[in-house]
């Protein structure tokens, strides 16, 4: 059974510690983290081995998952690149490319990149995927695994995940958006305020449910729910008039430059 190190717990660090128990067992997970707060809380709840620093994680450790913010992730791997010799080292950091972390560590060692996303909080997350040349298929497979117990996997080339960021890294915050819109004006509209979460909330779990299981596209799915002058053709003209997929365009695109602004930051800061 693979040992494996995860440094940094916080909110998704805390999720994969769960994953990763639920694949190698609690005894052979070692967590660090510079808050005590939240290692006594990882400690409390997974009965996970905790570790007393970065250095102590990756020795012993085979597999090393590093959950740290993008801007701490070059100071990490710093502190750790003289204690890698054949790990597995996995990064979540958004922007922080495979040529980055190899510029830092010098060292050939296998990298897989991942971009999730906050759903991965109820098992119904998204990460894509891709790793370096010097991982090979097994530690890639694992991987996988780790991410596979929270949600879908998907792989990709690596020069898509700044695009995939903007779409499905903060997509969620994009439904959330929605949800708090619809929600809104029906206040406004005076619906009882009793049911008015419950209501718009299970109406986006419900579509979400339709596009992944019933195989139909988004587009057909929509026209099934807009009969011939009914009540969803009136509000679909308002959103068309408005152009309302122009705006989210220009919002996504948005996203995605600055998601590509953010991984050149952190690749010159890195080296």
């Amino acid at each position: 059974m693979k040992k494996v190190g995860i440094i940094g717990c916080g909110n998704m660090g805390m999720v994969l510690v769960d994953a990763i128990c639920g694949l190698v067992g609690n005894d052979n997970v070692y967590c660090y983290d510079i808050e005590k707060k939240k290692l006594n809380i990882v400690k409390e709840k997974y009965k996970v081995n905790i570790s007393n620093s970065n250095k102590d994680v990756v020795s012993t450790s085979e597999v090393i998952l590093v959950a740290v913010k993008p801007q701490q992730i070059a100071e990490v791997l710093k502190e750790i690149k003289d204690y890698l010799k054949n790990h597995l080292l996995i990064s979540i950091a958004a922007g922080v490319k495979i040529s980055t972390i190899e510029k830092i560590v010098k060292k050939e060692i296998a990298i897989v990149r991942v971009m999730p996303n906050l759903p991965l909080r109820v098992s119904c997350g998204v990460s894509a995927i891709c790793k370096n040349k010097f991982c090979s298929m097994e530690d890639y497979n694992f991987a996988k695994e780790i991410f596979r117990k929270k949600g879908v996997v998907l792989e990709v080339k690596e020069k898509f995940m700044d695009l995939i960021t903007a779409i499905s890294g903060s997509g969620p915050a994009y439904i959330f958006y929605i949800s708090e819109i619809i929600q809104n004006i029906a206040k406004k509209l005076k619906l009882p305020n009793k049911i008015i979460e419950e209501l718009v909330n299970y109406t986006v779990l419900g579509a979400a449910k339709m596009l992944t299981e019933e195989k139909i596209s988004a587009s057909e799915l929509k026209n099934k729910v807009a009969s011939k002058g009914g009540t969803t053709e009136r509000a679909l003209e308002v959103f068309y008039s408005y152009k309302l997929e122009k705006i989210f365009y220009k919002a996504i695109h948005n996203a995605y430059k600055r998601a590509k602004e953010l991984s050149d930051l952190v690749d010159k800061v890195g080296v």
